[in-house]
């Protein structure tokens, strides 16, 4: 099947539709890792507010508790982040088994996530999936 549009806002608001209602959280980071779009999904992972999402970056936002260590002089990341090396195309996957805060508890995640490159209006951004295989809490009881 192909699609064909009469003019790009179509396509557009078929694109963002079909982001915005993805059951995996997603996102859009810039050339420096900041987050300038994401999905219900992913608001709902994070549980913060569109302004605590915007502008960060991805660990900062699930405040990661690795977040800090071996950081760089100049920055607050770490060296060594999985998660930078994904995002700025070293990896095209990542499974990321790491502690975060969220909602001030101290959650363990086990993240499945594909990044991919998307170039709009001449700039380089990365639209990151997420696929959260963390079980849920009781669901194997007796382990």
């Amino acid at each position: 099947m192909r699609l064909e549009f009469v003019r790009i806002e179509e396509a557009n608001d078929l694109i963002n539709q079909l982001i915005e209602h993805h059951p995996h959280p997603i996102f859009v980071t810039d050339h420096l890792f900041k987050i300038n779009y994401f999905n219900k999904a992913f608001q709902k992972l994070t549980q913060r507010e569109k302004y605590e999402i915007l502008g960060k970056e991805f660990c900062e936002t699930l405040a990661c508790t690795q977040r800090g260590n071996l950081v760089t002089d100049d920055l607050k990341f770490c060296k060594h982040c999985q998660m930078r090396e994904l995002l700025a195309g070293s990896l095209s996957e990542l499974e990321l088994i790491r502690d975060f805060q969220i909602n001030n508890e101290t959650v363990t995640k086990h993240f499945f996530i594909t990044s991919h490159k998307v170039v709009m209006r001449g700039e380089k951004y990365r639209l990151v999936v997420i696929d959260d295989r963390t079980q849920a809490p009781g669901l194997f009881p007796g382990k």
